[in-house]
């Protein structure tokens, strides 16, 4: 299995390869740098190796409580490693805290819960493009760490 500075050297020169391309062949530079922001997003905070006390999951600082709970996946499952699955399930447990925040700030505050959730949905909306393809880049980021974790598995058995 690759450490974590190779995953990071890796996903770097991917990235690399992926602004040429967006320079290349993008007219919507926005969304272009959306994907990149994602990418760089997954590559030091919302990857794989959250399931482990790795560099992401210390990085998030005095919010990494919030992936205690998520490290009860075994390391290297499906559901943490699983291209696409991985990501959807990261992706869910996130908004999961964002709506306990929510529910929190609504008791503190005494707004409704619902206008923090329509704030959220309506940014979302607004921003739906740049937001999916923020997305994008997170989850070639993690093909990116999955592909090497494979790729370092399969050489250390060869060799």
């Amino acid at each position: 299995m690759a450490n974590g500075k190779a995953h990071k050297k890796i996903n770097l020169v991917f990235l690399a390869i992926g602004i040429g391309a967006v320079l290349i062949s993008s007219q919507q530079y926005v969304h272009g740098i959306s994907v990149i922001i994602g990418y760089l997003f997954g590559t030091y905070w919302m990857n794989p190796d959250l399931d482990i006390k790795s560099n992401p999951y210390r990085r998030w600082g005095f919010l990494r409580f919030m992936w205690i709970p998520y490290q009860k996946f075994k390391h290297r499952s499906i559901w943490t490693h699983g291209y696409v699955i991985g990501d959807i399930i990261r992706y869910l447990y996130v908004m999961a805290w964002i709506m306990l925040g929510a529910g929190a700030m609504s008791i503190l505050t005494d707004v409704p819960y619902g206008i923090y959730i329509n704030h959220l949905e309506e940014f979302v909306i607004q921003h739906k493009l740049s937001f999916l393809s923020f997305i994008v880049g997170n989850m070639l980021s993690s093909t990116a760490h999955i592909l090497t974790d494979h790729a370092s598995t399969t050489f250390k058995k060869v060799f």
